[in-house]
């Protein structure tokens, strides 16, 4: 008998069990150019591959938010001293201040003993007014300041002739002279003196070399009343 006609193409059946996993493959030298199959299972992990060359510098980020702050260190030593700065600008006129006191200075003395020496100042040791302290009793004056200055001295004699010379820094400035018994001189100056300066009343005597007077008789004193006096203007 003679074949039928070809029948129509059946439905699919249905799928099978999975089989059992393969042995793992061996990749050539080269293998990265085998693909394998579609739907195959993946391999496991490789190892890590070396460690590659430096990459090339990323853009700067963004700047970060401020962080806690930290504890309070310790003191640091001190540092050099910096430059020095610019002139500043002249500032205001302050107020005016007080007025200060003007410097006085006076002195009274007398001669408290007779016989005074001729090569040396004479001692006017019986103080009468010196409160400032310039008269020493050793019968020099200090000058406190530079100024304008009143010197006067009087003196009385009873016995021979006398004379007496003011000197400056051993700079003879005036003489004064008394010849008779019991007679008196007295003597005025006004002198401009340095902050320094002494003044002093000398005895005039041969002996002396002093230069305010000529050669004069050589006598004690048996009584003298000397007043020395100083006012500052």
């Amino acid at each position: 008998c003679f074949p039928g006609d070809k029948g129509h193409q059946g439905s699919d059946g249905p799928q099978g069990e999975l089989g059992p996993q393969g042995e793992p493959g061996v990749c050539p030298e080269r293998c990265d150019f085998f693909r394998g199959l579609p739907g195959g299972l993946p391999g496991t992990q490789g190892e890590p591959g070396p460690k590659g060359e430096k990459g090339d510098l990323g853009h700067i980020g963004l700047p970060g938010g401020r962080g806690a702050d930290g504890p309070k260190g310790d003191r640091g030593a001190q540092g050099t001293m910096g430059r020095k700065g610019e002139k500043g600008e002249g500032g205001t006129m302050g107020e005016p201040g007080p007025c200060s006191p003007a410097i006085q200075s006076a002195f009274s003395a007398t001669l408290g003993s007779s016989n005074p020496s001729s090569d040396m100042p004479v001692p006017f040791n019986r103080i009468v007014y010196n409160i400032q302290q310039n008269y020493n009793p050793n019968g020099i004056y200090t000058a406190p300041i530079n100024g304008t200055y009143i010197f006067s001295y009087n003196l009385a004699i009873n016995s021979k002739p006398l004379k007496v010379g003011l000197f400056q820094n051993f700079l003879p400035i005036v003489r004064s002279t008394a010849m008779t018994l019991g007679s008196t001189t007295n003597q005025q100056v006004v002198l401009h003196l340095k902050m320094g300066d002494m003044v002093w009343i000398q005895i005039c005597e041969l002996k002396s070399g002093v230069p305010c007077s000529d050669p004069v008789y050589r006598s004690p004193f048996r009584y003298v009343i000397v007043f020395f006096n100083k006012v500052l203007l």
